[in-house]
Order: C-alpha cells, then structure tokens, then sequence
C-alpha cells in the first residue's frame, strides 16, 4: 500500500488483494445493522395489548366462570377460545411477514456502490465489500460507506446523520498524519479537518479517503444499535383509520352499556331472580352480551388489513420499477396534482450519444483525432482533468453524469491516455462543478508553464471567449454570433450542448477571465422515452399538471417538452430559473396553474417551487436525481429519485424509479389511487356488517327477546371471516378509471360523503334482509335452525357486497381474473361458513341446514346484489 507523490499528483495504489483478504478476517466486513426486529414471541405479545383482544379474553374467562357455576356450557368458552387462537396466529404470521418485507425495501433501497483503489485499479464495489485499508474515491453527492480520514482532495460533507448539524464541515488531507486506532472517536472529532464518517454526504468536491473502521465498529453503527422496532411510527391514514375505530368504538361502547342494562332490566321485570346465583348470572350474561355488542362495533380489523394492502401494493410497485422507500407515501402518490419532473433520464433516456464537435469558426471536427488531433487533444486533456467520469480497472466507464460519460466513450479515452494526461499535467488547483457555478476549471503545470482548462455551460464559456483554435490547432479571434447560432440551433433540436475552453496562467478560484480560447461545443442527444407523451396526457386529463424542471437551455427544455406534450398550448408557459426568481410568490401563484416548464433550474428554484405550491394547498410530487434536487424532494409530498441518482437524493426520496422512466412516476400515482380505491372497497364492505351486527344484536333481544347471534358467532364473523374475505381487496388492480377522476389532493378525507351513504344504505339493506326471515314461508322453513340461518345469511350477504363494492358499475365480475385472490377467499370463506354450520355443533351453538335452507339463504342473500345497483343507478 503507497501513498506517494510524483509530478504533483496522488499516486493510490491501494490494497492488494491478498492484502484484502487478510483485513477482512482481522477486521470484519462493512456490513451494517439491520434496524431492531421483532420475535414472533414480541408479536404475541402484542396481539393481548390490543384491547379488543384483552375483551376476547375476558369474555372467554367469564363464559368458563359460569360454566363452572353451571350456569353455562363449557363448548362456547371453548369456541370463544379457539377465535382468539386464531386471531393470534394471524396476526403473528402477518406481521411476522410484513417485517421481511420492510426490511428487504431497506436493504434494496441502501444498495451502495462505490470506487475503489485495489492494486493500482480503480474498482467499482458494493459497499460492504470494503476492508480496513481501502482507498475509496469520494464525489459529491455520495454517501461515505465507511469511516476514515482524507488522503487527497477537498471535500465538505454533511454530519447530520451523526450530529444532527445540517453545517457543510470542509475537509482537508493533514500532510505526515498518522492514525492511530487505540484514540477513542468523540464528537469533535466530526468536525475535525481529515476524519469522515460512514452514512455522512459528500456535498462538494472530490478526494479520497483511507478506511479505518468498517460495519459494527463504525459511528453511524453505534447510532444504528439504538433504532427502535420497525413500524413503530403511524402514517396520516392509519391514523385516520385508528381515530374511525375509535369514534365507532365510542358507540358501540354507549350501545352496550345500554344493552346490557336493558337486558338487566328486561329480565327482572318479566322473570325477576331467582336467588344470587340468578343475578350473578343474569349479570354476567348481559355483561358479556354487552362485550359482544362492543366486539361487533369495532373494525378492529381496520389498521391490521391497511397494512397488509400497503404491504402488498409495496410488492407491486417493485414489479412495476417502483421501490418504495417509505411504502407509507403510497396512498400519498394517488393525491398528487402537481408533478414536477427533471427531464435527462426521465422524460428521456438519460443514454446521451454525441452527435457533433463544432469549433469556434462552425466546423464540425467530431470526435475523431485523425480529423483533429490539436483540437481532440484539448478536450480529452479537458475531460480527464475537469470530468467526473473514471475509469475502472477493466476500462470501464464509471462516475460522472451521463454527458461526461457519453463523451469519454465518443474520445475513446482509456487507461492509457488517462495515465498520459496526469502525467504529463501536474494539478496546481482544480475548481469542482457547482449546481450554482455550472463551470468546473483546473490549473496545470506543463512543460510550457501554467495554464487552466475550464468545462462549462456554453453561454459562459461564450460569454468570456475572445479566442478559438480552428482544426488544424491555429488561434483566432472569435466570432460570438458563429457559435450563438449553433447553441441555438442545437438547442431548438433538444441537443445537449457543453463547451471546452482553456487559458494559459493560474485560475483564481470562482472567477473566469475574459481572454478564454474556445476549443468546442459539443452536441449530444437524448430521445424522449416511448409512451412519455401518451402518460403526460394521461396525467393532464386526470387533474395532475406535469411540469419539466431542469437544467437545461430553455430552446432544449421547449422541444422536448413539446415532443413529451407537456407543452401542447399558447397558454402553457416556459420559462427560466432567473425569471422565476425575480418573481414574487403572489405573482407564481397567479401563474403557477400554466407554468410547464422551468430551464436552468437552481436547488432554490425548486425547492421554493415546492413550498409555493403547498401554500397554495396543493399536493406536489418531486423528481430528480442530483444533490441539488434532495432540499426540494424531501419537502415535496411525494419525493422521487432515479434509480441511478446520487446518494444524497436517494437518501431524501420516498420512491425510487428503478428505470429511471417517466412512466413509472405515472404508474405510481395510478398505484397510489388505486390503494385507495381498495381502502374505500374495504371499508364499505366491512363498516356494513360491523354496523347490521350491532342493530340486529340490540333488536332481536329488546323486540322479540330473543338472541341473534350467540358471542362466539358474532366473533367469528367479524373477526376471522372478514380478516379473511377483506385481505382479497388489496389484490384488487389498477384500473384506467382511476385515471378519469381528479386528484383527492392533500389531507384528503378517508371516509366521504359517497363511502357514507353506501354504507349506510347496505346496512338498511341488510337489516332488510333480516326482518324477512322472520316472516313466512321463511319462518318455517328455518324453524329452529334460525340462528344457523342468521349466522349463515350474513356472511353470505357479505361474501355477495364484496362483488358489488369493488367494482364502480353493474359487471361484479370485471377484473376478476386480474385478482384470483379475491374468487379464493370467497371460496375460502364460503368453505368455512358450511363447515361451522354444519360441524360446529355446540361449541359455535350451530346446527346443519338442510338443502332447502341453504337454497333460502342463497336466494335472500342474492338481494343484496340488485339492492347495490339500485344504489349505483341512484349515485
């Protein structure tokens, strides 16, 4: 391992691979913590803090006490016993499960890749193959995978993960340092001037660092050991469903606080007691009669079924390139009305391919040396020393964006040439690219003295040019308007464009003199992706405005706008970053509804876009893919990143974009819409049944005194039956109807006028259905199988609402093959409903039915289904 210098520049050899070897054994592996999991002992645990759960258990506890007392039959407290059972089984499997599923989205999405010196090579690793003694080269926007100390170059990074200080600390190499891993790391030492620290940003600069301490020994592990169990934080909708749960569960207690009272009064009005065992048992009954009531009223289920939907639609969005990072953000993406989105890599396919090389005078020398070799020369020396972009040890391109990239291939630069370059260039100073400069310079010494090659943005390279050097490598005055019409033109054809220039003496940091000599501007293309256009109108007719912001030239930023029908009229508006700044926030708010496009876009502009929008109550989605878009996509609603965005702007998305595709960003809200949808067709299938139980629970023994359902029925339907049926509706898929409504928009309300009314109109209707069985030819042919008949009839009327509530028109049946889940839990559910009734005997207080019974009950059943369209026609 060396560390030397030759010529002025860092020469890193690294490790050896023998080398990596025995540090891996000495030191361990860079592997992270996972956050703190839970055992399915911790789950079970849970399962009898939930107090609907502790009611079950009280209730099994009384229903023994009187059976011991001879008051009761020992079967229903064995009933009562065997739901809770399952209830626990359940909820430990599933939750067991959507912890694996949490924590496979974290691993996907903390995937690090990163270079690495390793015998003289750079090499592109995931991060945790680093050792204890790696070089690892650092560029802004990465995440540092490991602790260490600078060796070269200057970088600033941001501590906050450790400290909590969102300050950039400016780090430097110390000349002669010596490390010594016996000094105990405090938090001065994140401040320091050399040390950095695994899971802080580089947010500026460029350097390399020697590993010291990797995986569990690092600072951020020591952070990470303290992470409290997954899933402990609630979103807005589990929220908005635990506070419904309540509020229903507020009634359902003052219903059976009356109920039981009554049933109290009822009884010793018509029969009296009949010593103390008599009112202890009448007592008791109502009690636990009133407990039913209260079980029956609660959708406890509510919170436990949202997040096994969001768990599977999580699975779907990964299928469909969509990591959802914060699988919370995913009912979120469906209120989206304003999408803002960069443009390379998105709307097009961010793969650029250089089509022309103009020098000064308008000729077009491509990017072939034999045509040019002065000129090609200049821009390769203009590449390497100002670029990004590297090379691996196998030649490969690595680093940099995707112009910088596109033009190493184009030169054929290589190992070699690189090695040629820094060779024969010593780097005095080198001025790194900012979002805010937009130019990059670097000051070598060569045998002929000092001079600078700049790279930049070609309006500044122009606008401080005054000469250029032809093809045969001859200086001249230039000619401003020769190359203003080619930026220009390019432009107006979406072209990239980027500009080459150098000077000879030292560069004053920031600042560009006047006597530039322009090389050339060369002109890349980037196609827009097929169906871009097809899902922008898509979005637009569905009440979500699209809106490009990028860095782009405003010319390049139009066409492909028009090309991506963003723009598609003479109200729509393009306009660039410095006059949107100008602006105050009331004039962007009266013309924010027209804005499309926004060229030359700074982290200010869009990150004050965000905040206008907001204030103006609206849902806003953000996209992007550098540092610079990471203030903007952590405050946006919904944050985006490409799957090939710098660290820091992963680190502060909620979805990452796998493919780095535009349509993906439009099938996420679909997505997002649709998990609503299903969340709505969950709650009108299940309030209705919470709802019908309670009435006919309290009317059955108030009119006729008379039980409807005995405790153990009443849990059976409202817990595992519809556990079971309701977990079909996060199956349910996408559909281009969705698409046809506006946006629900921000703090949207779960439960609306709509979802209302259907619940309570199939409640009346099922009430309805009831009182029918009462009177004849049902009557009779129930006899004393009623309560057999009621158990039966309401899963039945449930199983036949869940056809009718997932779909908006008269087709029960549309898409079902799309959601095999949903035919198999009915099946499921039907299957366990003949098997209660017909061998649950006096544990479940059931009896056979006959065939004739059952024909009844299919036939009364069925109502429900014209009962629903006659609502729909209505709606």
């Amino acid at each position: 391992m060396t560390n030397t210098e030759q010529g002025g520049f860092l020469t890193l050899n690294g490790l050896s691979l023998a080398q990596v070897v025995t540090n891996r054994e000495k030191y361990g592996t860079n592997k992270m913590p996972d956050p703190r999991v839970k055992s399915a002992w911790n789950f079970l645990v849970d399962v009898f803090r939930d107090k609907i759960n502790l009611i079950l258990l009280i209730m099994t506890f009384i229903f023994v006490g009187l059976a011991i007392l001879g008051y009761g039959d020992i079967t229903e407290a064995i009933g009562i016993g065997i739901v809770v059972i399952i209830v626990a089984i359940v909820n430990v499997i599933t939750h067991l499960r959507s912890q694996h599923s949490t924590l496979e989205l974290r691993r996907r999405a903390s995937v690090l890749l990163c270079n690495v010196i390793r015998g003289g090579h750079i090499r592109n690793i995931d991060s945790t193959e680093i050792v204890v003694g790696d070089i690892v080269l650092l560029q802004a926007g990465e995440r540092i995978p490991a602790d260490g100390y600078l060796v070269h170059g200057h970088i600033s990074v941001n501590n906050s993960v450790l400290n909590g200080e969102s300050d950039e600390v400016h780090k430097s190499p110390i000349p002669n340092f010596k490390y010594n891993r016996a000094t105990t790391i405090t938090a001065n030492d994140y401040t320091n001037a050399n040390y950095v620290f695994a899971g802080t940003t580089v947010h500026g600069g460029g350097g390399a660092m020697r590993v010291t301490r990797v995986g569990m020994d690092t600072e951020n592990a020591k952070i990470l050991k303290t992470l409290s169990d997954i899933g402990e934080e609630k979103t807005a909708l589990q929220t908005g469903l635990d506070n419904l749960a309540g509020f229903i569960g507020k009634i359902g207690g003052v219903c059976a606080v009356c109920v039981a009272l009554v049933m109290i009064i009822i009884h010793w009005h018509i029969h009296g007691f009949d010593g103390v065992g008599d009112v202890v048992f009448t007592v008791a009954h109502a009690i636990t009669f009133g407990l039913t009531i209260f079980v029956a009223a609660v959708p406890e289920g509510l919170p436990f079924i949202i997040e096994i939907i969001t768990a599977q639609n999580a699975h779907k969005m990964t299928r469909a390139n969509l990591l959802a990072k914060n699988p919370n953000k995913i009912p979120e993406a469906g209120n989206i009305q304003l999408l803002c989105t960069d443009k390379t890599g998105t709307i097009t396919y961010g793969k650029m391919q250089p089509v022309a090389n103009y020098t000064g005078d308008g000729t077009n020398v491509g990017f072939d040396a034999d045509v040019s070799d002065a000129v090609i020369k200049i821009i390769m020396n203009n590449m390497v020393l100002n670029g990004r972009a590297m090379l691996d040890a196998g030649g490969a391109i690595v680093g940099g964006n995707s112009t910088e990239r596109a033009l190493f291939g184009a030169l054929g630069i290589n190992n070699k040439i690189v090695a040629n370059i820094k060779k024969k260039n010593q780097v005095v100073t080198k001025t790194l690219f900012t979002s805010a400069s937009k130019f990059s310079a670097t000051t070598v010494k060569t045998s002929q003295g000092l001079r600078t090659y700049i790279m930049a943005a070609p309006e500044i390279i122009l606008a401080h040019s005054k000469f250029y050097i032809d093809a045969g490598g001859e200086t001249h005055p230039l000619n401003r308007a020769t190359v203003r019409r080619i930026i220009l033109s390019n432009a107006r054809r979406a072209m990239r464009v980027i500009a080459t220039a150098y000077y000879d003496g030292p560069h004053t940091q920031g600042k560009i003199p006047d006597n530039l000599t322009f090389v050339t501007v060369s002109t890349l293309r980037d196609d827009v992706r097929p169906g871009v256009a097809d899902i922008v109108r898509d979005l637009r007719s569905s009440g979500v405005s699209v809106m490009m912001i990028t860095g782009d030239i405003l010319e390049t930023a139009r066409v492909i706008a028009r090309e991506s029908k963003i723009l598609q009229s003479d109200d729509d508006i393009a306009i660039t970053a410095t006059e949107f700044d100008k602006m105050s926030d009331a004039a962007v708010k009266r013309i924010l509804p027209q804005i499309r496009v926004i060229a030359r876009a700074t982290p200010h502009t869009k990150l004050r876009l965000v905040q206008i929008a907001q204030e103006m109550g609206l849902c806003i989605g953000m996209c992007g893919d550098g540092t610079n878009d990471a203030p903007a996509l952590k405050g946006a609603d919904v944050g985006y990143a490409m799957g090939d965005s710098t660290d820091v702007c992963k680190e502060a998305s909620d979805i990452i974009i796998t493919d780095n595709n535009f349509v993906s960003i439009g099938n996420s809200i679909l997505m997002g819409r649709t998990f609503m949808h299903n969340v709505t067709g969950f709650l009108r299938f299940q309030l209705p049944i919470n709802f019908t139980l309670v009435a006919i629970s309290i009317l059955f023994p108030i009119v006729l005194d008379l039980e409807a359902f005995m405790a153990v029925q009443i849990l059976i339907i409202n817990i595992v039956i519809d556990s079971l049926n309701s977990l079909a509706f996060g199956g349910e898929p996408p559909r281009a109807e969705y698409m046809t409504e506006p946006p629900a928009g921000k703090n949207a309300k779960l439960i609306t006028g709509d979802t209302i009314a259907g619940v309570i109109w199939t409640t009346i209707a099922s009430i309805f259905i009831f009182t029918i069985t009462l009177v004849e030819p049902f009557a009779s042919i129930f006899g004393d199988a009623s309560m057999s008949a009621r158990f039966a009839l309401i899963i039945i009327i449930a199983i036949l609402n869940g056809f009718c509530v997932r779909v908006r028109g008269f087709n029960i049946f549309s898409d079902l093959s799309k959601n095999p889940m949903f035919i198999t839990m009915a099946c499921v559910v039907f299957v366990g409903l003949y098997a209660c009734v017909t061998f649950g005997g006096n544990a479940l207080s059931l009896e056979p039915l006959s065939p004739i019974q059952w024909l009844a009950i299919a036939g009364l059943g069925l109502l429900i289904v014209p009962i629903n369209f006659i609502y729909k026609t209505l709606r």
